[in-house]
């Protein structure tokens, strides 16, 4: 077993976080990072797998035994609970919702790290915003760059982005509410009354959610003051939540903004009662309505209705809108439940009347499906459904042989393929090469109607009907496509442009609310982080979409099928063992091609034990018995930090001949 003498061991404070530990002792031994340390030490760790270690008692034994470290250090590791382990044990006994845990070495109090040179434990709980030893509010981020603190870096003080001493940071003194407050809070917290922790979490929980539905910022500080209110006077607290909902009636109905404490009348009854009493006779709808979706449970807590009968509702045209799907009644837009809240009391909660959806109307003699369309145009569905995203194309959802889909009117498709002809078809009709005719026609100065790259070029046919083979063959002088950019990205002469967030979405194949992740993980640029709505530069969209589509790079899906295992496995056996390197582009994860076309070749003739076990047909320890009885050899695969046995193809087959599988044993009998 590899091990690794430091030249120097720090000593652990007592509430010192466990990631502040090793961050010190890599640094005062020379270490890039913690990361590297512990892969000098043989432990094999990557970005995703080491944060998990601050929370995982068995592994970081493996980390003491390997550094020669003391194992007084336990005591630093933050455990979870059994048997779901999904909160976590704060002391010996005190538990904590993972929720109000920050597991990571962002907030900190500059003092704190100047005078003790230490991350605290206590930082990570998220509730706590000052410092109260010092009578500082906490910082989070770096304060020069605003970038989050990576928990591996090279040292503990700077800012592995900027590299600005966090220590220097500015000191803002907090209020003597907020010292209080935070007082009461962890005092509490720490404190013998064990329903203390349920009970905060439950407020502080609603709370935000509340914020977040309306997509209001709130300050950490200023929810933990509501929470004071909550415990400590209750009718203040009642008549502060009055008000806020009061104050965002523009935004959505009160049940609508009180969906965080329905969801959670166990709880939150005796104030509920108040405050829906208050708004009874509401019945106005919002100006500006939140555009935010519910699930069905949800809507269920909104309407005040159970399960069932809102099934039934909605299944018989009780509940019904104009607007809602015929196919989705999933996910419910805020505007319709608060339409049902005003003008549908009855329908929910007594007696009602049935709304019957008008009949829809067949219209498959007026307009082309997508399989229509590509058969007429000449084109592969990629292309037909690129071709409907065009902004200047009419597309429409109609209803069509019996359910909904994009469509175009006969009529524009007709008239369309009259006019227009396609790159590909065209190159049919010439019998020339499409990969080049494109280039070709352009040193004839004839251009695409549609110039932007991310949609299917098509021609005017009155530009073309000049051409034949000849002409095109004969062009031999034309801007070849060395260096061009890939199919997707958007034409150069409008880099200076921008986009919204929704057309950059479309562009990305993703929700609006994930390209805005995007945005804050810096993945794409915006002309200022502050301003709303974003204006995304052309640019941006293009880098991000040119990395994402790298013909050198092969999607994960593709590679866990092809090697035919889970994710856990492709991570083991692949990644771990340093034959697969992964690639994170914002959402979407991918391996060098010739990384992929490596592994692939092994895979071709080499079993893991696992895959030699199913193959096999036998117990998963089937294939350790083997290699013990010296009935098989194993080749061991991997670097020298992590390997893996595999075993060859042709004498797992062997053995499957000789009986060793339950697959022989079958053949035999």
């Amino acid at each position: 077993m590899k091990k690794l003498s430091l030249s120097h061991t720090p000593i652990p404070f007592p509430d010192e976080f466990l990631a502040s530990f090793l961050l010190r002792a890599s640094y005062i031994n020379g270490y890039e990072s913690p990361e590297q340390m512990l892969n000098s030490a043989g432990i094999p760790i990557y970005k995703k797998s080491y944060d998990p270690l601050f929370t995982n008692e068995d592994k970081f034994k493996q980390v003491i035994e390997r550094l020669g470290l003391s194992d007084d250090l336990l005591n630093l590791v933050i455990k979870k609970t059994p048997p779901t382990f999904q909160n976590f044990f704060w002391t010996k006994t005190q538990v904590i919702h993972r929720k109000l845990l920050d597991i990571g070495l962002n907030k900190f109090c500059s003092s704190c790290l100047e005078d003790k040179g230490y991350w605290k434990k206590n930082w990570l709980l998220t509730p706590l915003t000052v410092c109260l030893d010092h009578h500082i509010d906490l910082i989070e981020k770096c304060p020069e760059c605003d970038n989050p603190l990576e928990t591996s870096r090279k040292s503990l003080f700077e800012c592995p982005t900027c590299t600005f001493d966090l220590r220097k940071s500015q000191k803002q003194q907090s209020t003597l509410e907020d010292l209080q407050i935070n007082t009461w809070f962890l005092d509490s917290f720490l404190g013998t009354d064990e329903n203390f922790n349920e009970i905060f979490f439950d407020i502080w929980t609603a709370l935000s959610k509340y914020f977040s539905n309306l997509e209001i910022l709130k300050s950490q500080s200023y929810i933990l003051n509501l929470c004071h209110e909550y415990f400590h006077n209750e009718d203040k607290f009642i008549s502060t939540l009055i008000n806020m909902i009061k104050n965002n009636l523009d935004y959505a109905h009160p049940r609508i903004q009180l969906l965080p404490f329905l969801g959670n009348k166990s709880r939150f009854k005796p104030i509920l009662n108040k405050i829906l009493s208050y708004f009874r006779d509401y019945n106005s709808p919002s100006s500006k309505c939140i555009r935010r979706k519910f699930n069905k449970k949800e809507a269920t807590h909104i309407l005040g209705v159970s399960f069932a009968a809102f099934h039934k509702r909605l299944k018989a045209g009780i509940l019904y809108h104009d607007q809602l799907s015929v196919s989705d009644r999933t996910n419910f837009p805020a505007s319709i439940l608060e339409e049902w809240l005003i003008n549908e009391k009855k329908n929910i909660n007594g007696t009602y009347t049935y709304h019957h959806p008008p009949p829809q109307n067949d219209e498959s003699n007026d307009y082309f499906t997508i399989p229509e369309i590509m058969e007429i145009l000449n084109i592969n569905n990629r292309n037909a459904r690129l071709f409907l995203k065009i902004p200047d194309i009419p597309t429409t959802k109609k209803y069509l042989n019996h359910y909904t889909q994009y469509c175009l009117s006969k009529e524009f498709v007709n008239s369309f393929h009259k006019k227009y002809i396609f790159l590909s078809p065209l190159a049919e009709y010439l019998d020339v090469s499409h990969l080049t005719l494109r280039a070709k026609l352009a040193s004839l100065n004839i251009k695409p109607i549609y110039i932007n790259k991310l949609y299917p070029a098509y021609y005017a046919r009155k530009d073309i009907k000049h051409l034949d083979k000849s002409m095109i063959e004969n062009i031999v002088t034309y801007k070849n496509n060395s260096g061009r950019k890939k199919a997707g990205i958007v034409d150069k002469r409008k880099n200076d442009a921008y986009i919204s967030l929704s057309e950059a979405a479309k562009l990305l194949g993703i929700s609006p609310s994930q390209t805005a992740q995007l945005i804050q993980h810096k993945w794409l640029n915006v002309e200022n982080l502050e301003i709303r709505p974003y204006r995304i530069p052309r640019r941006s969209i293009d880098n991000l979409i040119q990395q994402k589509n790298d013909p050198t790079y092969v999607d994960i899906e593709v590679v866990l099928n092809a090697l035919d295992c889970s994710y856990d496995q492709l991570e083991k056996n692949w990644i771990m063992t340093g034959y697969l390197k992964l690639r994170h582009i914002g959402y979407w994860r991918s391996f060098s091609k010739t990384e992929f076309d490596k592994a692939m070749k092994i895979h071709q003739e080499y079993f893991t034990a696992s895959e030699a076990n199913d193959y096999l047909g036998m117990h998963r320890t089937h294939m350790t018995n083997l290699v013990t009885q010296g009935l098989i050899k194993p080749k061991l695969h991997g670097n020298k930090f992590y390997s893996v046995r595999l075993f060859l193809r042709e004498d797992v087959d062997k053995l499957l001949e000789a009986g060793y599988g339950y697959k022989s044993n079958q053949k035999k009998s």
